[in-house]
């Protein structure tokens, strides 16, 4: 059972949602919604941003110049990001496995369209599994792509880079986040 906070604002309907995660200080997913109608301005909006030569944006490895300007990007650009974060009680379940559920469960809720999580060839089988079992019987598709192929995975790098950094990249960012869900 998922607990949350009270939604502030709904993200747009058949929206794309972009996800990644954070173990920095307990895990946890976020999921970008973005409008259908604004994937193609926002991919360029961050392509643009990215150095010359350089395939990804990663906010781990980026100076703080470019974090700043990522983040005001998502801003202006209405990006609306779901936080997921797992228990840290001991469940027969992994703390993946509970937020891939509870954001696919989400996503059947808000009526998304599709679902992308970047990938990582260890997580892949586990996480077809369980979108599988949560959204077959969905109207939501879903997908894994390697993160120098998507830029809209870098925004959720973004989100959750920042919500677990500090009290001031977590007040950059919280305008964007819509809902935090405890699953």
């Amino acid at each position: 059972m998922s607990t949350s906070t009270e939604l502030v604002r709904e993200p747009p309907r058949r929206a794309q949602v972009y996800v990644d995660e954070s173990k920095a200080k307990g895990f946890l997913l976020v999921g970008v919604f973005v409008a259908s109608g604004a994937v193609l301005h926002l991919r360029s909006a961050l392509r643009a941003l990215r150095r010359p030569g350089q395939r990804s944006i990663h906010f781990v490895s980026e100076r703080d110049a470019v974090r700043d300007a990522v983040v005001r990007t998502l801003v202006e650009l209405d990006v609306y990001a779901l936080i997921v974060s797992a228990p840290d009680r001991r469940t027969p379940q992994t703390p993946r496995e509970l937020c891939v559920r509870a954001l696919a469960r989400t996503c059947v809720e808000k009526e998304a369209s599709f679902l992308v999580l970047e990938t990582d060839r260890t997580l892949v089988p586990d996480d077809k599994r369980w979108l599988f079992e949560e959204l077959h019987k969905t109207d939501v598709r879903y997908d894994h792509r390697e993160r120098h192929e998507e830029p809209l995975l870098w925004a959720a790098d973004a989100i959750a880079w920042a919500w677990n950094r500090d009290q001031s990249w977590r007040a950059k960012v919280r305008p964007l986040v819509l809902h935090e869900i405890h699953a």
